[in-house]
């Protein structure tokens, strides 16, 4: 896909074309499980869109493509805030085709987190959005979103309501949709504790999943079946599929943790029912982040621990879980209340059919005037729920950014203590240091030796920074080249142009020169180029910003291809680009960071141009 993605791009007619094949080429490297080159590709594209206002329905798509990357990543909040930039962003153009899809990646984002009225919401703009441009393509994701939605909210009657619309469209469903239907709906019958109407659509759901020939889709119905088979109280049956499911998803490091904390407590539920004591601690003792795992998953083990506890007749952690337990249904209940009225309201102002029953009830209204002040009443109190709902999606809304930027503050921390500890530099260093004097005598080591120092001084030193000055940069570089010169034969020429308007005290990125360098002198000239190797490294003063540019011309950058080389860990760009965009969400002037493989946008020419722009009055404060 990615190859005629490229291929097509030769033969783009405009440059929004050219970009919106640039697009999906980089969501080919995500699910080829490159993900930070994805997001790299897609910050591009965006920057190319915010260039190009024209350009609005690209933007949508390009945040729409940013949501799933994110999701991808287990960040659900900034997925959320992805889609609504593509709501606004394709809501500006004059193509709408995306809408429907972005309202319903909207809507399963929000039930995923249990925003349920939130999720209605967005499913009904999406109806509208499908009536509006008369498509019927996703009308079945719609009604089975729905189905969910009220599933959650344990309103049955309108969950089989929507299956039966769902089961209904014309269009012929093809093998996924098939599966998607039948497990939901077996889990909306097991919500209804209905288990043996749930099994046959599970026993369904499995041979439709089984082509697909994706074992993660095969593990999460064996995972239902096991539950469903426990609670029938066939347990040789529940054991076998659960067995096959937590063989699939405890062997595989990218599995989500929600899955894995599932399949714990059910095993360790099984283990109770089977009176194994000290296999249900094993299981339900298992670590855990509450910030990943859905309540409704907590509010089930929490279940399974009193039960556990009462077993072991340790009958005050049995109690403290049972206040766990009830405090959850409360909540739940109180949540589930708000939900309905919101969306209630929601579905009555949206719906047609609704709108002509307002009428007669606003008839009704006037027969009955006499029970006007209990509306009023009423109407006062959805008014202060309504208030208490937005304030609480406030807070919680807040409360998420903070923790995402000390997440990320953290994560690049620990990324840079990997990088500096990975080697041992302290140690390295002085061992170096106190040898010297011997080498002294030699004249052919002594040279060496010096500059190995003075560039491992200077990665620790700039490691240990956030930013660092241009002109300790320009050394740091220079040192480590002049090492390469004198450890490594390759002949490369190394052109330098700094403008004498260049402030050398600016505070730039900490090796944000010398990673780009190593990686060109690493990895840039083979021996497919008959010509001289040329790495260049320009520094100017461009009024309110310092750019910088190292090109080279060698075979060009393509993420991903010295993934196995053995020359590198692959760190440096990673820490580079995570560093950057941290700070970026700091500053209202952001820094510009781009890696180019100049062959292609030209066909005459070939190598790696990497662009940095960074603002002057930029501050460097996590």
């Amino acid at each position: 896909m990615k190859t005629c993605f490229r291929e097509a791009q030769k033969k783009a007619s405009d440059s929004a074309a050219y970009y919106k094949l640039e697009l999906f080429a980089g969501y080919c490297l995500y699910l080829q499980g490159y993900p930070d080159s994805a997001l790299h590709i897609n910050q591009k594209v965006l920057t190319f869109c915010k260039q190009h206002p024209e350009t609005s329905a690209l933007e949508g798509m390009c945040w729409n493509h940013r949501s799933s990357l994110l999701q991808g990543m287990n960040e659900r909040d900034s997925s959320i805030a992805c889609l609504h930039y593509a709501y606004d962003a394709t809501y500006r153009s004059d193509d709408y085709t995306e809408l429907e899809n972005i309202c319903i990646n909207l809507a399963d984002a929000y039930r995923q987190k249990g925003e349920l009225a939130q999720a209605s919401k967005f499913y009904r703009k999406a109806l509208w959005v499908v009536d509006s441009l008369k498509s019927e393509r996703v009308r079945f994701s719609i009604y089975m979103g729905l189905a969910q939605n009220y599933a959650d909210l344990h309103n049955f009657p309108l969950a089989h309501h929507y299956f039966d619309l769902a089961e209904q469209v014309p269009d012929r469903l093809i093998e996924y949709e098939k599966y998607c239907f039948l497990n939901s709906k077996g889990n909306c019958l097991y919500y209804e504790e209905r288990y043996k109407e749930a099994l046959p659509y599970f026993q369904q759901a499995y041979q439709v999943v089984k082509p697909f020939n994706q074992p993660s889709f095969n593990a999460l119905v064996e995972a239902n079946l096991g539950e469903i088979y426990m609670l029938l109280e066939r347990n040789d049956s529940a054991h076998y599929y659960l067995d096959k499911s937590c063989s699939v998803f405890m062997n595989d490091p990218t599995a989500n943790e929600e899955v894995i904390f599932y399949l714990n407590s059910l095993q360790g539920a099984l283990a109770l029912r089977e009176n194994k004591l000290e296999m249900a601690n094993r299981y339900l003792s298992q670590p855990y982040s509450p910030q990943r795992i859905g309540p409704s998953y907590i509010y089930l083990h929490n279940k399974r621990l009193m039960e556990y506890y009462a077993q072991k007749k340790d009958f005050e952690k049995a109690y403290n879980y049972k206040n766990l337990v009830e405090q959850y249904d409360d909540s739940m209940r109180n949540v589930r209340n708000i939900n309905n009225i919101n969306e209630i309201d929601y579905r009555y102002s949206q719906d047609t059919t609704l709108l002509k029953r307002d009428i007669l009830i606003s008839n009704d209204k006037i027969q009955m005037s006499h029970q006007q002040s209990t509306i009023i009443f009423v109407i006062g109190l959805f008014v202060i729920s309504i208030l208490l709902a937005t304030l609480i999606f406030i807070h919680t809304r807040r409360k998420n950014e903070q923790r995402y930027n000390r997440q990320m503050a953290l994560a690049t921390q620990l990324r840079m203590e990997n990088i500096r500890n990975r080697i041992s530099p302290h140690y390295v260093f002085n061992v170096l240091n106190a040898v010297m004097p011997t080498f002294k005598q030699y004249s052919e080591l002594a040279q060496p030796l010096q500059l190995l120092i003075q560039v491992l001084r200077g990665n620790l030193l700039a490691s240990e920074k956030i930013a660092v000055e241009l002109q300790e940069e320009i050394g740091l570089v220079k040192n480590y080249i002049a090492l390469r010169k004198e450890t490594n034969p390759d002949k490369i020429r190394i052109e330098w142009e700094i403008d004498g308007q260049v402030p050398l005290q600016t505070l730039i990125p900490s090796m944000c020169i010398q990673i780009p360098v190593e990686n060109a002198l690493k990895y840039a000239f083979g021996e497919e180029y008959e010509q001289e190797n040329i790495l260049s490294i320009q520094i100017s003063n461009e009024i309110k910003n310092l750019s910088i540019y190292i090109r080279d011309n060698g075979s060009g950058y393509d993420p991903g291809k010295h993934a196995d080389s053995k020359r590198g860990t692959g760190n440096g760009l990673k820490v580079l680009f995570r560093t950057i965009e941290l700070l970026n969400s700091k500053n209202s002037e952001k820094i510009i960071f781009d890696i180019q493989n100049i062959a292609t946008s030209s066909t005459s020419q070939h190598g790696t141009l990497v662009t940095m722009v960074v603002p002057f009055n930029y501050q460097f404060n996590i």
